[in-house]
């Protein structure tokens, strides 16, 4: 049976039991029968759901609510209260269907988020356009993309112009502009422009399809709070036992025991549990933040220590021109065409970052006579009689070029930034010192700022120099620095901090830090939905926002507060309701009532976590 026929089903079940209950109150068979034969059948009827649940228990020799209530009910039936009887049994009706609907709503945010991909997409093929089912598409098939539209597959954008709402996949709020060169992913939608995209992954393969089958792992999969809830619900089970017997060799009110038995339950915690953890997830996903199970969420909660790679973390990745400082009468402009005429045949990370700065102060490249290029230390050009130095201080002394004290200066103020110089000379003289660096994400201060605030203590690994280590450290204001350390002796600082009794979330790329996000209490691998940062960490960041990791932390202790309160506040419900039948102030239909109530306010408790 499908879940929608299923809650049909027990919403039919429900009215006709609301019905029965109605005509019981207005005794309708009563006068006739001399019993209550409404209430008796519809009890037993309706009831059928929960009697079958609690003989399955009985066979299994498990103590379970179902079993419990069941135990009440037929109770009241023996006594002879069969309006009582069938009051609980509307009332526990009434909470399964609203548990159900109220978990499958959950289920229908992460629905929502991972809805089907098109069944059909465009494909160029010899010079004409056609239409084949997703099944039939093959790797470096073209396909097209027009506006409007769901992205079926992962590629490359191989021609066209558009913006892309990927905020399914990242978390990004704002569209981003694609062009050539640029990745796309399925289940992101095209805004404005054509596009045409060669096919990378198709169906489970693509990011989108890694998301389903990690969330859908993540669903079946028990963290130790849940596995903790499902301990104590069975132990309320048998209080909610005790309270009834002691109620009756107290009171000598089998009334009084049964209303003991039937206040005291665990449905709260056993339903609010889960759903807390799958409200978890699915928020944590709505913000392109992939936890692949509770038991992940959970441990994110109690971290104590954010251990931090640098390259691709916390900065960009990318080297990019930061100062140009000039010498001996030469304007910025002069000092960048020079270095760019050098570097434009070049591939080196240095030589791009130069290129760039000179591409956006729209710098016209010369040619030159010749070059000479030096692996490791620079280049050296000839121009209409001139003699150009592009690189750093081997080169210098290499070609005889003596640095007066302000550029030996300024150098070593550069070194102190942990920052990477590259000198320009011209005929024997320092014209300027190009600035470059990996620059730090423009959130990554607040990010630490906001990792404090959360109580947790930063470090900083990295394997470049202690002097570039300690200056974006000192930047950042992390509280512990580790420079010059390779991916191994990453993993062995993660090692070494878990042996001292710390929490730690290890933040990486997914690739050399690997090593380290398997040691971590919980690795968190930064990323576009790559293989690598899907596979190698506990959760996996769809977008290189680092203040993504900061809303996880806080999403995760949310959850983690909403499950204890929903523990302690069921255990004061049962604790006043069994007190109060013990000293006989307490009714069955009373007790129903406030079972009932208390375990759809911990259900809704737990649902309010799907809000942002």
């Amino acid at each position: 049976m499908s879940r929608l026929d299923q809650h049909k089903t027990e919403l039919i079940r429900l009215a006709a039991v609301a019905v029965a209950l109605l005509l019981s109150w207005l005794k309708v068979w009563k006068f006739m029968a001399g019993f209550d034969l409404i209430a008796l059948a519809a009890t037993i009827i309706g009831g059928y759901p929960m009697f079958e649940e609690a003989w399955e228990a009985i066979k299994k020799r498990r103590m379970t609510m179902e079993l419990s209530m069941a135990i009440a009910v037929v109770a009241t039936l023996l006594i002879g209260q069969f309006f009582t009887g069938l009051v609980i049994t509307f009332f526990v009706l009434f909470a399964e269907l609203l548990e159900h609907l109220t978990v499958e709503s959950g289920r229908n945010v992460i629905g929502k988020l991972l809805e089907s991909l098109p069944r059909q997409a465009s494909v160029r093929s010899n010079g004409q356009e056609k239409t084949v089912e997703i099944s039939g598409l093959k790797l470096n098939d073209v396909v097209i993309i027009k506006p409007g539209t769901k992205i079926p597959i992962d590629g490359i954008v191989i021609k066209g112009n558009s913006s892309v709402d990927q905020s399914s996949i990242t978390g990004e709020s704002l569209p981003i502009e694609k062009m050539p060169g640029h990745k796309i992913f399925a289940g992101t939608i095209n805004q404005t422009g054509v596009l045409e995209v060669r096919v990378e992954h198709i169906g489970e393969d693509t990011a989108f399809g890694k998301i389903i089958h990690i969330i859908e792992e993540a669903e079946k999969s028990k963290a130790p709070i849940q596995k903790v809830a499902d301990k104590l619900a069975a132990r309320l089970v048998y209080f909610a036992f005790t309270g009834a017997i002691a109620t009756f060799l107290f009171t000598h009110s089998i009334v009084s025991a049964i209303a003991a038995l039937i206040v005291a339950g665990a449905c709260g915690i056993a339903a609010g549990t889960p759903l807390a953890l799958l409200a978890g997830i699915g928020r944590t996903a709505r913000e392109g933040i992939i936890v692949k199970g509770g038991v992940y969420l959970e441990q994110l909660a109690s971290i104590d220590t954010v251990v931090l790679d640098k390259t691709g973390t916390l900065t960009l990745g990318v080297p990019q021109v930061t100062h140009t400082q000039t010498f001996n009468n030469m304007t910025e402009k002069e000092v960048l065409l020079l270095a760019a005429n050098a570097e434009q045949h070049s591939e080196h990370p240095l030589a791009n970052a130069v290129l760039k700065k000179a591409k956006e102060i729209n710098l016209a490249l010369e040619s030159y006579n010749d070059i000479q290029y030096f692996p490791g230390q620079g280049i050296v050009y000839h121009a209409n009689a001139d003699e150009i130095l592009v690189g750093n201080t081997s080169l210098l002394d290499k070609k005889s070029v003596r640095l007066d004290s302000a550029v030996t200066q300024y150098l070593s103020k550069i070194k102190d930034k942990g920052e990477t110089s590259i000198i320009v000379t011209k005929n024997q003289e320092v014209a300027g010192v190009i600035s470059v660096a990996d620059v730090l994400r423009a959130e990554a201060k607040q990010a630490v700022l906001e990792l404090k605030k959360l109580g947790t203590r930063t470090i900083l690994l990295t394997g470049d120099s202690m002097n570039t280590a300690r200056a974006i450290g000192e930047t950042l204001q992390v509280d512990e620095v580790f420079g010059e350390m390779l991916p191994e002796q990453k993993s062995g600082k993660v090692r070494e901090l878990i042996r001292d009794g710390k929490k730690v979330a290890m933040v990486g790329d997914g690739i050399n830090d690997a090593p380290a996000l398997i040691e971590a209490t919980v690795g968190i691998a930064m990323g576009t939905g790559t293989d690598v940062a899907l596979e190698s960490a506990d959760m996996a960041l769809m977008t290189t926002d680092f203040m993504k990791i900061v809303e996880a932390i806080k999403v995760s202790r949310q959850c983690l507060r909403v499950i204890m309160f929903n523990f302690w506040g069921t255990i004061i419900v049962d604790v006043i309701g069994v007190t109060l039948a013990f000293f006989g102030y307490l009714t069955p239909l009373f007790g129903a009532l406030i079972h009932v109530g208390s375990e759809l306010a911990f259900i809704l408790n737990s649902a309010r976590l799907f809000r942002r």
